[in-house]
């Protein structure tokens, strides 16, 4: 029965979106065009026409903000999130495909207004449903019923988790060989064998993990019950996949690759464009500031106005990453790869107040134009120093599975300079395993406030 449900509500679930988006972009059209004055006649047609494409892009746009998978294990205000984010991409195509093809410029009042009742309407809806299925699975209805089997500790954390979220339906039917695990989550312990089980209780689905001597358990139970009509989902243990995994195809063979950021090709060429067009945009905006820095680095010692210096970025390739020099340049043994420190005896008085406020670093918009870079990301370190810290740190190679970035989630956070290295590989590795075009706006909006003054910038 439950197959069944999960079967139908995604279908139901666009349905619905699909009838609130059309919904609302004919209120809007009546709105703007039939209750408001002096608005222009004649554009039914042209609306008519655009509203298809409408309907197309919001539901793509819904699911890659993975809107029709299960949310179970999803709060709702993740949900209403992904709605509201979901929603106004959906708008961003719209705008930009009437930007290029419609001979009418639609009223950019219209959008907006199309844009709220949507929005509203949208997340309302959702709600709706949420709270429905809340109230059938208190009742006992749409519920999920679990077999556990194994003594993994990754099967402890699996209940942690269901039991995290008290909305999503999961029932624990019992646990098979716990070695004692199922009296710390009070879960009947199953001592009968599975055949024996499953002729009077059918499990909706069942989950296996098993860990030190006992692991092949796992490969026989597939081996002997594979052909049976109960998912079986296997836990492995993917600890060291810190930043993420995939699973591709290869020729109709299953290949797991483990730290490997699932982001889309369309996420990272909206990022590009953001990049590129971006800097390009702060080159120009900022360019009297830019000669200011300038003509003071040039007075304030002898020598090139900009430092170039070589980087590790992504994927390990080096780089050379541009500064306003802040110092005068290296006499004889005079050490250029030392860490960056608070008593450098090289620094120029200009070159200690461009540092401490970050405005050395925007010539690094000319490597984000470049491709070197990116306005977000792990901000990179000179290659004697990555030599160093992969040894050194866990996980600290994972940064380079992202193109560095001129700020990044480190540094907002107050993790630059002569700081706690271990903290900022974190921070990382968290921006990395949780990128999205929204956190890369949040990082970008904090480093106006919290990014460029730092008591640790030096």
């Amino acid at each position: 029965m439950l197959s069944k449900i999960v079967f139908l509500f995604s279908p139901f679930q666009k349905l619905c979106d699909s009838l609130i988006v059309l919904a609302s972009w004919f209120m809007a059209f009546y709105i703007r065009f039939k209750l408001m004055r002096g608005a222009q006649q004649g554009l039914e047609l042209d609306f008519l026409k655009i509203a298809p494409f409408l309907v197309v892009a919001s539901l793509y746009s819904f699911y890659r903000a993975d809107l029709y998978k299960s949310l179970r294990f999803s709060n709702r205000y993740k949900e209403i999130f992904s709605v509201l984010r979901g929603n106004f991409f959906a708008v961003i195509a719209l705008i930009i495909l009437l930007y290029f093809t419609s001979e009418e410029r639609i009223s950019r009042l219209t959008i907006l207004i199309y844009w709220m009742i949507s929005s509203i309407m949208l997340v309302t809806i959702r709600l709706v449903i949420r709270n429905f299925l809340r109230h059938l699975r208190h009742q006992g209805h749409n519920l999920r019923h679990i077999l556990l089997i194994g003594n993994s500790s990754l099967l402890s954390e699996y209940i942690h988790t269901a039991k995290a979220y008290k909305d999503s339906g999961i029932r624990f039917l019992g646990w098979i060989d716990s070695e004692g695990k199922n009296k710390d989550f009070k879960i009947k312990e199953i001592i009968v064998p599975y055949e024996e089980l499953t002729s009077s209780q059918k499990p909706d689905s069942i989950i296996i993990s098993y860990e030190g001597d006992k692991a092949n358990q796992a490969q026989k139970f597939i081996s002997k019950h594979y052909n049976d009509v109960v998912p079986i989902q296997l836990l492995p243990d993917l600890s060291y996949s810190m930043i993420g995994h995939q699973i591709e195809d290869f020729g109709g063979i299953p290949v797991l690759s483990v730290n490997q950021p699932d982001f889309h090709t369309l996420e990272l060429l909206g990022k590009r464009l953001l990049d590129f067009f971006g800097a390009l945009l702060g080159a120009l905006i900022i360019s009297p500031i830019l000669l200011l820095l300038a003509i003071g680095v040039k007075i304030s010692s002898p020598g090139p106005l900009l430092f170039g210096q070589k980087r590790t970025g992504l994927d390990g390739a080096d780089f050379t990453m541009w500064k306003f020099r802040s110092m005068r340049q290296a006499e004889g043994d005079e050490d250029k790869t030392e860490w960056s420190n608070q008593d450098n005896p090289r620094k120029t008085k200009f070159g200690d107040f461009i540092r401490k406020t970050s405005l050395d670093e925007l010539p690094q918009l000319f490597n984000v134009i470049l491709g070197d870079m990116s306005l977000v990301g792990p901000r990179p370190e000179q290659p004697y120093f990555v030599e160093q810290f992969r040894h050194e740190i866990p996980g600290y190679m994972l940064k380079h599975k992202m193109k560095p970035g001129m700020t990044g989630w480190a540094q907002v956070n107050g993790w630059r300079g002569d700081t706690d290295l271990s903290k900022r590989i974190e921070c990382d590795i968290y921006y990395i395993k949780n990128w999205s075009p929204w956190l890369d706006i949040k990082i970008l909006f904090l480093t106006i406030f919290k990014g460029f003054i730092n008591k640790n910038a030096y």
